[in-house]
């Protein structure tokens, strides 16, 4: 079945997990055409709409191509699944491609396989409570600093390293909006 393309106007969860799901379907039809580009955009298109939508749901900024792999690297510490910023770097490889067109078919192929598994996972997860989550690092600090929209110069007053929160430091206390 041909998931719906959303209004356009502001995206909420749902538009983005339904952009996510529609740009996967996409990218299988231009790479069965053999445009090789499109299929790459529309890789990165799943992944970073699939992440917005978790982003959206914890009360993240995600309106910047930084916040999206931000997203990435928080959900992978968080959830102890380095696979899951793997896949984002692999689907950001796909959309420079759109740019270069250096990558190989079967290479698309298999990052839009990984796409989907990440779209899947994330979902799931979308679902989720966040876990409790402390600052382990200057890395984990500025992710959430940028997540959150603090200024820079503010991440070491306002999220010290060894800060903690329940809810993985999302602005909404069970994780949804």
């Amino acid at each position: 079945m041909a998931t719906t393309l959303p209004e356009p106007g502001p995206a909420n969860v749902e538009d983005h997990a339904a952009l996510s799901h529609w740009f996967l379907e996409h990218a299988h039809r231009e790479l069965a055409n053999g445009n090789r580009i499109q299929a790459s955009e529309k890789v990165w298109g799943a992944v970073a709409h699939a992440l917005k939508a978790v982003g959206e749901k914890r009360g993240w900024f995600h309106s910047h191509h930084q916040n999206v792999k931000d997203i990435g690297g928080h959900l992978a510490s968080e959830f102890e699944r380095p696979d899951f910023l793997t896949i984002v770097n692999e689907a950001e490889n796909m959309h420079n491609n759109f740019y270069s067109n250096e990558v190989e078919e079967d290479e698309i192929q298999q990052a839009l396989s990984n796409a989907e598994l990440l779209v899947a996972d994330l979902d799931e997860l979308r679902e989720t409570p966040p876990r409790p989550f402390t600052i382990q690092n200057r890395t984990g600090q500025r992710r959430l600093g940028r997540l959150l929209e603090i200024e820079p110069k503010d991440f070491q007053n306002e999220l010290p390293i060894g800060s903690h929160s329940p809810v993985g430091f999302s602005r909404h206390p069970e994780g949804s909006s």
